[in-house]
């Protein structure tokens, strides 16, 4: 736990230094369009790292949390053996008092039975003389003398039997006494034990609790990070705003988590998915991206939206131009186009496709990277103007382009 921790705060330090350097660049004048393009999709898989390891914490807290809470159940469970150890010791007080007030009256009787035996031997003594008597008399304690009073042929039978009663009495009550005490002991001992495991249980609890709090701590550290890294992409986007407005761009700016724009800088859409055209008659596949055509040679840059694998590049579509009342169906309308598998994400295929380019760069199986140059906007095949024709497929279905992206500026 603690080395993720030291892991994260150390990458925490070096985007801080990441960040610090940017902040001072006055990317306006620094950084083209593209560039600004790049910054922000690099902070935002920085940003996307942070929110990972903000995820992750949340984690730690949540099965940190979970055990605090096992062991205040335990807590809980060890306080109701304390419990009922207490009331088991309190019936045996009530015991001990009960087994006391039975001694009481014993002592009692025994004292009784000893003035009466006292008078019985002062009625031996006056009516016998000899040794017998004298030995009862040299006895060191009462419990002496009653053994010695066994022993003298002159106690009555009747005597005998009073002194065993005494005997007998006394011994129950000390045996009694005994085990009363040697309860209290074991109940005492065994609540001693309890306390000290909830107190063992308690520390646990308070550790954990120490760490949930270093975690906060942490995830707190990296959301402020994050808001940084926020505001340093909402900065980009602005000049990336100020920059398409001052280069002929207009309809705002789309913005993908997930995939780039197809066309840097240029965000001007002339034809929606499935919206009318006078080419596609209302049925319109992708989106129409214009604004980007520098010449009929090259056109602005079309970059791969993301990581994948090139399945189809078409470049031999001759007729780069706007068509007027006829219609060129090389590479089925597309001309030259290239189309690129992405891969599956939550269960889905995705691909995407490029049409109408003045010439593609890439070619059939082609690995290609996330904003990588794939071809330049131009006017082939079956086309009015010069603009980028851009689709998405999903699971081999397409899908309108635009739901992938957000309006940022």
């Amino acid at each position: 736990m603690r080395k993720q921790l030291l892991k994260i705060l150390s990458a925490i330090l070096v985007l801080t230094v990441f960040v610090s350097v940017f902040s001072v660049v006055d990317v306006s004048a620094a950084l083209s369009a593209s560039e600004i393009r790049n910054e922000i999709n690099k902070l935002e898989q920085q940003s996307k790292d942070l929110e990972a390891d903000i995820n992750k914490l949340q984690n730690d807290i949540n099965a940190q949390q979970k055990l605090k809470d096992a062991i205040q159940q335990k807590i809980a469970v060890v306080q109701q053996q304390i419990d009922i150890c207490n009331s088991q010791i309190s019936k045996i007080n009530n015991e001990i008092a009960a087994n006391n007030a039975e001694i009481e009256k014993s002592n009692k009787q025994i004292e009784a039975d000893k003035l009466t035996f006292k008078k019985r031997l002062r009625a031996i003594y006056m009516s016998n003389t000899g040794s017998n008597v004298q030995v009862l008399l040299g006895a060191d304690d009462f419990a002496d003398f009653l053994q010695l009073a066994q022993l003298t042929s002159s106690v009555s039978a009747r005597d005998k039997l009073l002194m065993e009663k005494l005997t007998k009495a006394i011994e129950k009550l000390q045996e009694k006494q005994k085990e009363n005490n040697r309860l209290l002991e074991e109940q005492v001992e065994l609540k001693n034990v309890i306390n000290e495991k909830k107190k063992e249980l308690q520390a646990d609890s308070d550790a954990i609790q120490g760490v949930i709090n270093d975690i906060d701590a942490d995830k707190l550290t990296l959301k402020q990070q994050n808001d940084k890294l926020e505001n340093q992409i909402k900065n980009y986007r602005n000049t990336l705003n100020s920059l398409a407005s001052t280069s002929g761009s207009s309809g705002g700016i789309y913005d993908g988590s997930d995939f780039l724009w197809p066309t840097p800088g240029y965000y001007k859409i002339s034809a929606y998915f499935q919206g009318y055209d006078s080419v596609h008659n209302g049925d319109h596949d992708g989106i129409d991206i214009i604004g980007a055509y520098r010449g009929q040679i090259s056109g602005a840059k079309v970059v791969a939206i993301a990581d994948g694998t090139v399945e189809i590049s078409k470049n031999s579509c001759p007729h780069n131009e706007p068509k007027q009342g006829w219609s060129c169906g090389c590479n089925g309308n597309f001309g030259n186009y290239v189309k690129i598998q992405h891969g599956t994400k939550d269960g889905k295929d995705y691909a995407s496709i490029y049409g109408h380019l003045a010439r593609t760069t890439v070619s059939a199986k082609q690995k290609v990277k996330k904003g990588q140059v794939i071809g330049y906007v131009g006017s082939t095949g079956w086309s009015t103007g010069y603009h980028l024709h851009f689709g998405i497929a999903v699971n081999n279905g397409w899908k309108n382009p635009l739901n992938y992206y957000k309006k940022v500026g």
